[in-house]
């Protein structure tokens, strides 16, 4: 369907190789046997001969030749195996059949057709880096259902599913080298299919990536009578339990009809497209039943979700000289992770946080020695996880070794010992720390939103506070894997932020927890407009949360403000690692807020509201002022140009307070409202 133009084999006008290249041979050489190479399995001749005239060949330089003009015969060829490709060793008769090199043909023969000029592969490349909306949407990612898949069936008006993902096809139509026809087959409704019985090894993901609209989704009928808690052959799902039944009956009356619709047999339906306060939170939620709840995860009635613990899945992949751990958590899970290495680089434990208070704890007695530290891959989006071990001899495992699995509830909280290894100066109060573990065997991955507790023994008594790590690009220094990056401000009456922030003796002995705290990722999901209010040191768990947002590909971003109050322009943390982020990502923009100073004269400022991004374009200004009702007024307002439908909060207590009280009175959804507490 989608044709060969995405594979090496995509051009049925192809050069003939030899060992050497491409063959060079004189017109007069028309009686001697040569040696071929062909490449792609849609040419490949399992017997016949070639049967090639190359006295009509176009170019005197190489020889073209139409997959469609080969000729067979009965005697088998000799084939022999090389590089890539397959030598054919034939005689010396040859049918004739040249080219029209004007007109560009497929590489399979069985669905041939001629493409107009201008519609090669290359064309159809350049046309999606173009900037042409090939979505049709505006390039606005959106859950598709059945139903409104099938309204795409037209010409002129083509949307195809492929493994889950939703495409509009409409304008490859004349770039598809199995004609227009071939791709109709597969127009509105799922071709996963059919595109696997044609040609499944087409990189269709990348060949239509500019196309893509969202994923396919279904809708779930739950059945909640009595009957439900019986076996259904027929069924798929397991039966809800008791508890389920009684839980959903009770909360059912209190649900939206856009939420919930329960017919006269108490079948209820779910297909949430809004949310259950009626609002519409920029997209329509998808109906799809997730892996921790029967109900639909778009509500945000928690009452309706029955969780179903999450087990990661382990596998393990090798190369020479690597070997990879990989553990499969769940979409958008936000794991934290901790991981150890024994003296004798045989034996690696590695703790996994999925839940507040559950930890997976794995442990491993590896066939052969590795390298420390390993390399952290996190998908946020996949909830896969990858740690990627250098092997101490390079060489092929029979197995990765033992490993045991726990799982814990309640865990105390560990508590692991660190130095300062790196302080770097920000603002004038102000530093950039990495804490290195002192086994130097300990790896820690912090949740996005999480943070962990610095503790440290001063003057005889103990002191703790709570920190957020940063991305290791905030902090302006190389940032190995096994450090901890932090952002601490010294306050004068602070005795923990002086010791830590001391230039000589650089603190040692520091007591830092693993990972605690109450953001769920998930709750983002069917956003992408995002306010994020943060004053002063409340920048930090922003941070992350800011490298998520811009590097989310599911329901891409369209616009995140960042709103930032400092007392003076001296204040301001990381601002040109900011102003950088605006200028590379135009969905972004930062604007300064300063209590005690006017805005530097150099800066963009405006006298509209401070709030408004309608004419400001992107980037970063300055305003003077404070957090205000007008301020939160401009983000919550619907129709406005600078509305958001998710807002979060991080500062001293006063302003996250204020800001709560803002968001309440312009009656402001508050399951779509997070506060970071320190």
């Amino acid at each position: 369907m989608l044709g060969e133009a995405a594979a090496t084999s995509g051009n049925s006008g192809f050069i003939m190789h030899g060992a050497g290249g491409a063959t060079k041979r004189s017109r007069n050489e028309k009686h001697s046997t040569h040696t071929y190479t062909t490449t792609g399995d849609s040419r490949r001749q399992d017997s016949g001969r070639f049967m090639i005239d190359e006295s009509k060949s176009p170019n005197s330089g190489e020889f073209v030749y139409d997959a469609s003009a080969i000729t067979q015969h009965n005697k088998p060829l000799t084939e022999t195996s090389s590089g890539g490709g397959k030598k054919i060793q034939r005689a010396n008769r040859r049918a004739i059949k040249p080219i029209d090199c004007g007109t560009q043909f497929t590489g399979n023969p069985r669905n041939k057709t001629a493409l107009k000029p201008g519609h090669s592969l290359m064309d159809w490349i350049r046309l999606g880096n173009s900037g042409a909306d090939l979505t049709g949407t505006g390039g606005r990612t959106q859950p598709v259902s059945h139903a409104e898949l099938a309204k795409h069936d037209r010409k002129e008006d083509a949307w195809m599913a492929i493994r889950g993902k939703v495409y509009n096809v409409t304008r490859y139509m004349d770039f598809h080298p199995g004609g227009a026809d071939e791709l109709m087959r597969g127009v509105g409704k799922d071709a996963t299919k059919l595109f696997d019985e044609v040609h499944a090894w087409v990189n269709y993901e990348s060949l239509l990536a500019k196309c893509y609209i969202g994923p396919l989704r279904n809708v779930v009928t739950v059945n909640l009578t009595s009957d439900t808690t019986k076996p259904n052959p027929n069924s798929k799902l397991p039966p809800p339990p008791p508890s389920f039944l009684a839980t959903t009956k009770a909360a059912t009356p209190n649900l939206t009809a856009a939420s919930v619709s329960t017919t006269t047999t108490t079948t209820t339906t779910v297909t949430t497209n809004t949310l259950p306060d009626g609002k519409e939170p920029n997209r329509a939620l998808p109906a799809s039943c997730s892996t921790t709840s029967i109900i639909s995860s778009g509500s945000d009635d928690d009452s309706l979700k029955v969780s179903i613990p999450i087990v990661p899945r382990f596998d393990w992949i090798q190369k020479t000289a690597d070997l990879t751990l990989i553990f499969y958590t769940r979409s958008l899970a936000n794991p934290g992770m901790l991981v150890e290495c024994d003296d004798d680089r045989t034996g690696v434990s590695v703790s996994i946080l999925l839940e507040a208070s559950v930890q997976h704890r794995y442990r491993f007695r590896l066939s052969n020695a590795i390298q420390w530290p390993c390399t952290v891959r996190n998908s946020l989006e996949s909830g896969k996880i990858e740690l990627q071990f250098g092997k101490e001899v390079p060489a092929l495992w029979t197995a990765f070794g033992d490993m045991q699995h726990e799982r814990k509830e309640n865990c105390e909280m560990q508590l692991y010992e660190y130095d300062v290894a790196t302080r770097l100066e920000i603002t004038h109060d102000s530093c950039a720390l990495l804490l290195q573990p002192k086994s130097n065997r300990l790896l820690q991955i912090t949740p996005v939103g999480y943070h962990v507790s610095v503790s440290a023994s001063i003057d005889g008594e103990y002191v703790s506070r709570s920190y957020t790590p940063v991305p290791a690009h905030s902090v302006g220094t190389d940032c190995p894997g096994t450090c901890v990056p932090l952002l601490v401000k010294s306050y004068p009456d602070g005795s923990l932020s002086k010791h830590l922030t001391r230039p000589v003796p650089l603190a040692t002995s520091l007591q830092v927890s693993q990972p605690s705290g109450n953001f769920v990722l998930s709750k983002l999901r069917y956003h992408n407009r995002f306010a994020l209010l943060a004053a002063g040191s409340g920048l930090t768990p922003m941070l992350a949360l800011l490298s998520y947002l811009l590097e989310r590909n599911s329901n891409r971003i369209e616009h995140v403000s960042l709103l930032y109050f400092n007392k003076t322009e001296a204040d301001i943390w990381c601002r040109e690692m900011l102003e950088n982020l605006c200028k590379k990502d135009k969905r972004l923009t930062v604007r300064h807020f300063l209590s005690e100073a006017d805005p530097p004269q150099d800066a963009g400022i405006s006298d509209q509201d401070p709030a408004d991004d309608s004419e400001r374009g992107t980037g970063s200004s300055f305003s003077r002022g404070r957090i205000s009702l007008e301020i939160v007024r401009q983000l919550t307002t619907p129709g406005s140009r600078s509305h958001v439908t998710y807002c979060c909060v991080c500062g001293p207590k006063p302003f996250n307070e204020l800001c709560l009280q803002y968001f309440q009175q312009t009656e402001h959804n508050p399951k779509h409202l997070h506060s970071f507490q320190g």
